[in-house]
Order: C-alpha cells, then sequence, then structure tokens
C-alpha cells in the first residue's frame, strides 16, 4: 500500500472509530441511562439536565473551536492535537462506566468534558482533508468519511445489542467500557499513519497556545470583509444546520410520540437509516466532484426540505419509514458536501482555523434547532406544526446558499471571492 493510500486509509478509520461515542454516547445509550438511572426519581429535571448537558459543551465547544483552529496552525501541531483529543475522549468514555444512580454532577461533569474534547478534535481531524486529497477528489473522500462514520455506528451497536437486550444497570455499563475499547482500536491506525505535524511551524509552549489562537482569530475577524464567499457560506451553514440538528434531536421522539414507534421499532429504523446513510454520503460526494458541492448542496437542500414536509404530513409508520429513508440520504450527504466545500474555500496555511469557524456555525445551530423546535411545539402544542417549521428553516438555509459560488475545481481557491 502506498504511503498516500495508508494515509487516506487511517483517516477514513478514525472516522469509523469516533462515530461510536457519537451514536453511543451523545445520541442512544446513555441519554437513555442518564434519565432512567443516573437522574432515577427526578422526573422532567432529568430533561433539563440532559438539555444542559449538550448546549453548554456546545456552547463551550464553538468558543473553542477556532481558538484551538487557529493555534494549531500557527503551531503546526494538529496531529498532535488531535491524538491528544482522542485519547482523552477514549479515558472520559471510560470514565463513564462507573457513572452510577444519584451520581449526578459526576454524570454531567464527565459527558461534557468528553463531548467537548470530541467536538474539538473534530477540528483537527477535518483540518487534514485538504491534505489528504486534490481539489478533484475532496468531495469522494469527505463522503467515504461520512460513510465510514455511518458503518461504525453499525458496527458498535450491533456489538452492543447482546448488552443492551439483556438490560439492566451494569450491562449497559459494559457498553461505555466496550464503546471506549472500539473507539481506541480504530483510531490507532489515524494516531500511527497520519500525516506527521509541519517541522517549520511555530513551537508554541502550552502557556501561549490559546493566546496566540486567539490574536490569530481576531486577525482574521478584523478581515471577514474580504471573505465574502466565506462569510456567506457559514451563514447559510448555520441556518441549514439548524434543520439537520433538529432532525438528529427529535428524529426519535418525534417518531414515538407522534407515530406511536416503539423501543425495538426506534432501534431496527436507525440501523436502516445508518445504512442508507452510507450509500447517500458516497453517493453525493461523488457527485459533489462532478459537478461541484454548492450545486449538490442546492439539491440536498431541496429533498431535505420535501423530507420536513413529508414527515409533518405522515400518519402512518410505512410513510415515515419511507420519508425517513429519504432524509437518510441526505444527512451524512449534507454535512459532508459541506466539509468538502469549506475544504475547497480554504488557505493551506489556515485550514484548522476556519475549520474552526466552519466548527462555531455547526454547534451553535445544534444548540439554536432543537430549542426552537421545542418552543414552536410547545407553543402549538403539536410536533407536526413544529416538524413544519424544519422545512422552513432548509429553505431559507437554500436561499442564503444561492448567494455563494461554486468554489475552484482546478486548485485555485475560492476562499477570498
Amino acid at each position: 500500500m502506498t504511503p498516500a493510500k495508508l494515509d487516506r486509509l487511517s483517516w477514513l478509520l478514525y472516522d469509523f472509530a469516533n462515530n461510536s461515542f457519537s451514536v453511543m454516547i451523545v445520541t442512544f445509550v446513555y441519554p437513555v441511562y442518564f434519565k432512567s438511572v443516573v437522574c432515577a426519581g427526578l422526573g422532567n429535571l432529568g430533561d433539563l439536565l440532559w438539555g444542559i448537558n449538550g448546549s453548554l459543551s456546545l456552547m463551550v465547544v464553538a468558543f473553542l473551536s477556532p481558538i484551538l483552529g487557529a493555534a494549531a496552525d500557527l503551531s503546526g501541531q494538529k496531529k498532535k492535537l488531535l491524538v491528544a483529543s482522542g485519547f482523552l475522549c477514549i479515558f472520559l468514555t471510560f470514565q463513564l462506566a462507573w457513572v452510577e444512580s444519584g451520581m449526578v454532577f459526576w454524570g454531567m461533569a464527565i459527558f461534557i468534558s468528553a463531548n467537548i474534547v470530541y467536538q474539538t478534535g473534530q477540528v483537527f481531524y477535518n483540518a487534514f482533508l485538504p491534505d489528504l486529497a486534490s481539489p478533484q477528489e475532496v468531495g469522494r473522500l469527505s463522503g467515504y468519511g461520512w460513510a465510514s462514520a455511518y458503518l461504525g455506528g453499525i458496527a458498535v451497536l450491533l456489538l452492543s445489542i447482546p448488552q443492551l437486550q439483556n438490560g439492566g444497570p451494569e450491562k449497559t455499563r459494559f457498553v461505555f467500557i466496550l464503546t471506549a475499547l472500539f473507539y481506541l482500536f480504530f483510531a490507532l491506525p489515524a494516531f500511527f499513519f497520519l500525516p506527521s505535524d509541519q517541522t517549520g511551524g511555530n513551537r508554541l509552549r502550552w502557556n501561549t497556545f490559546f493566546s496566540a489562537g486567539f490574536q490569530q482569530v481576531k486577525r482574521t475577524l478584523s478581515r471577514m470583509d474580504q471573505y465574502r464567499q466565506l462569510r456567506r457560506f457559514l451563514l447559510a451553514y448555520f441556518v441549514y444546520m439548524e434543520g439537520v440538528s433538529t432532525i438528529v434531536y427529535y428524529t426519535s421522539i418525534y417518531a414515538q410520540d407522534t407515530l406511536g414507534f416503539t423501543t425495538a421499532e426506534l432501534v431496527y429504523l436507525y440501523l436502516a437509516l445508518q445504512t442508507v446513510g452510507v450509500g447517500g454520503a458516497i453517493g453525493f460526494g461523488l457527485l459533489s466532484d462532478r459537478i461541484g458541492p454548492r450545486t449538490t448542496l442546492v439539491f440536498i437542500l431541496i429533498l431535505w426540505s420535501l423530507v420536513g414536509l413529508g414527515a409533518a404530513l405522515a400518519y402512518s409508520k410505512a410513510t415515515f419509514w419511507v420519508v425517513a429513508m429519504a432524509g437518510a440520504l441526505c444527512l451524512a450527504s449534507v454535512q459532508a458536501v459541506s466539509r468538502s466545500m469549506i475544504a475547497l474555500m480554504v488557505e493551506r496555511e489556515q485550514q484548522a482555523e476556519i475549520f474552526g469557524f466552519y466548527g462555531i456555525s455547526g454547534k451553535l445551530s445544534s444548540a439554536f434547532g432543537p430549542l426552537l423546535f421545542g418552543l414552536i411545539s410547545l407553543l402549538s402544542g403539536s410536533q407536526r406544526v413544529a416538524m413544519l417549521s424544519v422545512g422552513l428553516l432548509f429553505l431559507a438555509g437554500l436561499f442564503l446558499l444561492l448567494r455563494v459560488e461554486e468554489p475552484g475545481r482546478k486548485g485555485e481557491v475560492a476562499y477570498g471571492r
């Protein structure tokens, strides 16, 4: 295997590895364990505490991402930072296995810390993309990355089903250990084989790391007027990712409360969504390389708008299955193609920093989108009305995206247009 192919395979395996944290700790197992076991007897207060877990961690990430990204660019140490964040997230995932009933503070503190480390690690991981693929191949590799992540989610979920079916807090806590081991094993190739850090970067000391990053962010913000296309895209990304994050947070709740899905039916639905998502990520990634990421995103957002409308009007489980499969085609692809768009818009010396700003848009929208859905549902008394609002978010994002030019396709940088 050539060094270039080994670099790419290692990068893809890291997506395969760390999505286990997203699936098992952020989305499925730990939220239920936290509400039913850690917060046992607290009733609806457990829902509020879980919401604080997500919102607080993402707010911190939104602040840290561009600073850490800029510092990584200045120091040339993005691999070292990726390895450090990966090992720390794995360690904290292990610690969740010792969180028992009533340990609310520790259950929150460990999760918030782990999610912060996981999310900031994505900044360094994403910043490798322009190094591993040419401008003509970046969409394809980004799509393969999301497909790999989906396959990792399926694998860790299948490995955990025997423990989850047998029930009991002890078995659930063992799943957290299994998740950490899965993450560690498949992340090792990236830790060993991804391209080494640049030797020509500024050797920042840790006591000046944050201050140097903060100063670089200030300089970039002061020049944002020059980066019209980047600014427009980040605004569009923020708006349509509000819709995406709302779908992620509320699909299971909507399916259960509005359409009467059982827990077992939701597990099968999720496995199907992950499987279809693999094809969507690869297919739209290839299309992005052929017609450009901006044009591909236009098609994806049109489909997302129809998904929001279809979900709001679905009155049977069969109809919702069809709509959900269409959404699965879009879920990984919208993130993969958006990542490709950014990769083609950045200057090489500012990769990690700009991916940090990209992370801000995603993390802030992840905090605000679900809140908007909850408020509309509360005020209207209908989750269907709230779901219609999700479709409007996609339409608004589409309108903003139409004002963004297609980035260069032959290696020229469109960052400053």
